[in-house]
């Protein structure tokens, strides 16, 4: 396993690395700072440059025009903090979208890394056998099939919180490093083939809502297992019919269908804490300066209160985020946004003994999705691999299986044993800025307003939250937790929509809060309220959040695009909006 470090960023060299400083700064002060990439130009691009329609360039185009809309909208609501219920997590200057300012000139590429193999696991159990600890990474349980003991519920508070049960919760949520896995066994039960992915589940919605066929193709060719069916990827309601979602008129996705849950198959990312607009609000909020924390990333993480403690990646990101702008340098996460695999080196695939023969471990991964290299995006370097899946399988003409290798003396009886070896990443690109305005903790802001949550079509919320998750855990958890902030879609002129909102802090005790969105052009009836329990996406752990269902009309001319939306508790002004939960189609 290999020990990671904070980047110094300050030791970069900016433009790529392809000018001295003060060649840089000449060409800087020749060209007036023009950007690398103004913001009408600049496109999100889709993870490790992925083109999933190579045949079909209208879809292609589509699949690429709903992805930057979709980073867009994910950037504002990371950039907008949390302004409801917490102080000192707002006025975020030091990120910037590049979809709204570019990318400015002399800018670089950074990688931030750390290990795939669960770090809370060797936290909270620092004594347990590493044959437990591999039995965690791989089922959630012990290897007798127990749970492993109650950990606190908040990891910055141990000594006054309560206790729960080890997650985070779902079929592989406990694989909470932005890299999961699944295990293929034989008849025998011997380990056949391991699929690793980074894949987020932003991606796999947008590209569901462009083309379900496309997905169920690339399910069928990606896990090599043809007789996958589309009826095994959509959800249905309790009468076994599918569930359509009105904004595109699909049926809706499954996130944890059969082949992509637990140890059936890994196609995308599932754990609540693991999707990408995740990734942009950890690094948005790790980007403000905070004045006495204490010392080391963990307590910087508890103190601007974004990501999990214990875990390898996210002290790691926030850490290396806070690092490059307590430095002088304005940053964002680097296009392509994403999470990514890094191959084993020659080193850790030499810990891999083969029972016969002189076969090279090394030969037995296959990167089935993504690159192994970009050169350059937007005229940045681009460090590291760009992996997004791939399998580690033995071909069948050897006549051994994973299981009859040998890792550091002993046979191997876990995928989790191969995902030690694999490093995980992610791209952070700076620019010369200024240093940060130093804030306190975060707190408890007093009175505190009304925090819009997630919007949903009502058939949406419907289905999600009637289908219940099976988790090692036993937890009643349902499929509204793997929902994303994907924005559902209305059209100017519609009339009488049903949809539902989640919200934080409704204050019942004066009357119904009203919900209003920006410009005018739109109106909701509140018609009830309600409860639910959730993992709200990005969150570790389910909690108790108020609903609130809607009747939506839009205007016919409205304004069409991302749409902001306000709640206020009666008696309250109108507090600040959450950003891009809607958009307007014509």
């Amino acid at each position: 396993m290999k020990k990671l470090a904070l980047p110094l960023f300050t030791l970069l060299c900016f433009a790529g690395c392809r000018e001295t400083e003060k060649d840089a700064t000449n060409s800087s002060k020749e060209n007036g700072n023009k950007p690398l990439v103004e913001a009408s130009a600049f496109q999100f691009k889709t993870p490790a440059l992925q083109v999933d329609f190579p045949d079909d360039s209208a879809k292609q185009a589509k699949m690429n025009a709903t992805w930057h809309t979709n980073l867009t909208g994910f950037n504002n609501q990371g950039i907008a903090g949390n302004p409801w219920n917490a102080t000192n997590d707002t006025n975020i200057v030091n990120y910037f979208n590049p979809a709204i300012t570019g990318i400015p000139a002399n800018s670089a590429n950074v990688a931030i890394e750390w290990n795939a193999l669960p770090g809370r696991i060797g936290y909270y159990y620092p004594k347990m056998k590493s044959n437990d600890i591999y039995a965690i990474a791989d089922t959630g349980l012990l290897a007798n099939g127990t749970m492993p003991n109650v950990i606190p519920e908040n990891a910055c508070t141990p000594s006054d919180s309560t206790k729960i049960k080890f997650g985070p919760y779902g079929p592989r949520g406990f694989q909470d490093e932005y890299c999961e896995w699944a295990v293929r066994k034989d008849a025998n039960g011997n380990i056949i083939r391991i699929d690793f992915t980074c894949e987020n589940p932003e991606y796999w919605n947008t590209l569901w809502n462009v083309d379900p066929n496309k997905v169920l193709q690339l399910y069928q060719n990606t896990l090599e297992i043809p007789q996958i069916a589309m009826e095994d990827l959509y959800v249905k309601d309790n009468n076994g019919n599918p569930v359509v979602d009105p904004s595109t008129g699909n049926n809706l996705y499954n996130p944890l269908n059969k082949w992509n849950s637990g140890s059936g198959g890994a196609m995308h990312l599932t754990s609540t804490p693991n999707t990408i607009q995740t990734e942009i609000g950890l690094a948005t909020s790790a980007s403000l300066m905070r004045s006495d924390y204490g010392d080391g990333i963990e307590a910087l993480l508890c103190c601007g209160a974004f990501g999990q403690k214990n875990r390898n990646s996210d002290p790691q990101i926030g850490g290396s985020v806070n690092d490059i702008v307590r430095n002088g340098f304005n940053v964002t996460l680097a296009n392509p946004p994403g999470l990514y695999i890094q191959k084993p080196d020659a080193a850790d695939f030499a810990r891999i003994k083969v029972p016969k023969g002189s076969v090279d471990p090394s030969t037995f991964w296959t990167t089935v999705r993504g690159k192994e290299r970009i050169d350059e995006v937007d005229g940045l370097a681009m460090p590291g691999n760009y992996i997004l899946h791939a399998k580690f399988e033995i071909p069948s003409e050897l006549g051994y299986t994973i299981s009859d290798l040998m890792m550091d003396g002993k046979k191997i009886q876990w995928g989790s044993e191969i995902a030690q070896l694999i490093n995980m990443h992610i791209i952070a690109t700076g620019s010369k800025g200024t240093t940060g305005q130093m804030y306190d903790c975060v707190g408890d802001l007093t009175p505190a307003f009304a925090a819009p949550l997630q919007l949903f079509h009502k058939a949406v919320f419907d289905g999600y939250s009637t289908t219940h998750v099976p988790n090692p855990a036993k937890f009643n958890m349902s499929l509204l937790s793997n929902s994303t902030y994907i924005t559902p879609k209305l059209a100017q002129g519609a009339q009488g929509i049903p949809m539902v909102l989640t919200v934080e802090g409704i204050d019942l005790s004066n009357g119904i809060p009203t919900v209003t969105f920006e410009g005018g052009d739109i109106t909701a009836a509140v018609l009830a309220n309600g409860t639910i329990n959730y993992a709200v996406p990005g969150n570790s752990y389910p909690g108790d959040y108020q609903t609130l269902t809607l009747d939506v009309t839009v205007a016919p001319e409205a304004k069409t695009g991302l749409r902001e939306l306000y709640v206020t508790n009666a008696g309250q002004s109108q507090s600040q909006p959450m950003k891009a939960l809607l958009y307007i189609t014509k």
